[in-house]
């Protein structure tokens, strides 16, 4: 399959990684500071991307069967979204 890129744009506050996910397979992470961006790679197609803190490794959140190229981590009323 053609690799594609995925621009991940991080508007919190903490530093946050970003993986994804072809079925069960890793096939790319990055981490992004507050404000920054970072480049990741997948497979043209769905794929699930799982955002989490940056230290601890907690999840923060998830977009399953996503085909989007760019993605936005961002914080409303207390709870982070994707956008």
């Amino acid at each position: 399959m053609a690799k594609i890129k995925i621009t991940f744009h991080n508007k919190i506050d903490i530093r946050a990684q970003a993986q994804i996910f072809v079925e069960r397979t890793l096939v790319s992470t990055g981490v992004a500071d507050p404000g920054k961006s970072c480049i990741l790679l997948a497979d043209a197609g769905p794929y699930d991307i799982y955002f989490k803190h940056g230290v601890t490794g907690w999840e923060l959140a998830r977009k399953l069967d996503g085909a989007a190229k760019t993605v936005t981590l961002s914080q409303r009323k207390g709870r982070y979204t994707i956008s």
